[in-house]
């Protein structure tokens, strides 16, 4: 570790985190530094954060004047969705880290970055290796099953991940083909692409998965079966939003992988 970066670690003592993630990764490493993070429902029925400052409320941006009374010395956000606040910070002189959570191999990275700057006693790297295991025998391999998996998220617009998103990355992980892994198209959201009627036709899929709150409409699963009339009821799921689309926190992405692996 060169001169600066053991400098640096020293000097960060009150950290601000800017998603639910990025607050498990610190915690986890050291409590006693995190003096800010996201209000969201996976934080705020966390007990590790009852008595940390909320600087945002569920998926709104955060404040950046909460940020600041806190006065933090460094501050993590998401790539992309926060880097206008964190460009704000850093001219401030606030030193900022964007964390880009794209695929399974970025949380390793991310758990890596946090060590070089963070004052830690904790190693979490063994916990993030077991937090989705590798499937012990590939699906893919074995012709009698059925691995050409298609993800809708939202109603309005209905959303699939491509390959470079969380969830597409998941798939790959277990060992699933992603069935719009190389589609093209225009989305609001990156790494998604928004799924017509028409589109959903020329699909081939063997499974679906649901983003909940989706499933919660009956009329969504009966006019599946319009496109999909081969696809069985038991090959229809629905999982939560945070460990699929949003990896939310180290356990949500346990749950979520434990889902795929039994899928």
């Amino acid at each position: 570790m060169s001169e600066d970066a053991k400098q640096s670690k020293r000097d960060i003592r009150r950290v601000v985190t800017l998603t639910s993630l990025s607050s498990d990764l610190v915690v986890n490493l050291n409590k006693q530094v995190l003096v800010g993070i996201p209000g969201t429902s996976l934080t705020n029925n966390d007990s590790r954060y009852v008595d940390i400052k909320r600087v945002s409320s569920g998926r709104n941006m955060p404040n950046i004047e909460s940020i600041i009374a806190l006065k933090p010395d460094f501050v993590i956000g998401a790539d992309g969705f926060h880097s206008r606040i964190l460009l704000k910070l850093k001219k401030l002189g606030i030193q900022t880290l964007a964390l880009k959570m794209d695929r399974l191999e970025a949380l390793y990275d991310a758990d890596q970055i946090l060590n070089r700057y963070l004052p830690s006693a904790s190693k979490q790297d063994r916990k993030l290796k077991n937090i989705c295991p590798t499937p012990t025998h590939s699906i893919s391999h074995s012709p009698n099953n059925k691995n050409r998996v298609l993800i809708l998220a939202g109603n309005s617009p209905m959303l699939s991940p491509t390959e470079n998103s969380w969830a597409g990355s998941l798939l790959s992980h277990n060992s699933f083909t992603n069935a719009t892994k190389h589609l093209s198209g225009k989305s609001p959201f990156n790494g998604y692409i928004t799924m017509s009627n028409e589109r959903l036709m020329s699909i081939n899929a063997d499974k679906i998965i649901i983003i909940k709150p989706s499933d919660e409409s009956p009329s969504l699963r009966k006019s599946l079966h319009k496109y999909f009339p081969g696809i069985d009821k038991e090959d229809i799921i629905a999982m939560d939003y945070y460990g699929l689309i949003n990896p939310g926190s180290l356990d949500s992405i346990a749950r979520a992988c434990t889902l795929l692996q039994k899928f």
